[in-house]
């Protein structure tokens, strides 16, 4: 076992909230089509959301420290690479095809969860909880992150869930 294996292993979530606006549009449908799938979603001049984003990472606590690796940076790792790309920004501009066939809320988690996962210490995204209002709310939750026995398995890397 590591040196810090004694620690107990914490979860740190921390609340960021950003502006976008987008419209729901898939260039291969009808536009009759669009309007039915996105509804008033596919406004033409698009529309705009106040999106929370909780962000949740996972490991020891350092004996050193005190803190969760990667703990005390994890507010200026979030605002680098997601809160100053995408606050005030049109989501249509950074939302690429690979990403979905729209600017889906769906989408945009998946690609936060990729760039997080990408710019934390490896392994350490545990959970990303992303509000689109207050009543519709997409998450995921890393296959591989263990002993979350107050929630039950929602293994979705990849997936959302409203």
């Amino acid at each position: 076992m590591g040196k810090d294996a004694w620690a107990p292993l914490v979860e740190v979530t921390r609340a960021y909230q950003f502006s976008a606006a987008h419209r729901m549009h898939n260039p291969r449908f009808s536009p009759a089509d669009n309007a039915r799938i996105y509804g008033r979603c596919n406004n033409p001049n698009g529309h705009g959301h106040t999106y929370r984003l909780e962000v949740t990472i996972r490991g020891r606590v350092s004996r050193q420290t005190g803190h969760v690796e990667g703990g005390p940076t994890l507010d200026a790792v979030v605002r680098a690479q997601v809160i100053q790309r995408f606050d005030r920004m049109n989501l249509d501009h950074l939302i690429a095809p690979t990403d979905g066939p729209t600017s889906t809320t769906e989408a945009l988690v998946a690609l936060i969860w990729r760039i997080l996962d990408g710019a934390l210490v490896t392994g350490q995204l545990c959970h990303l909880r992303l509000e689109e209002t207050p009543s519709n709310f997409f998450e995921l939750d890393r296959d591989d992150c263990p002993g979350r026995p107050d929630r039950p398995s929602r293994s979705r890397p990849t997936g959302a869930r409203k």
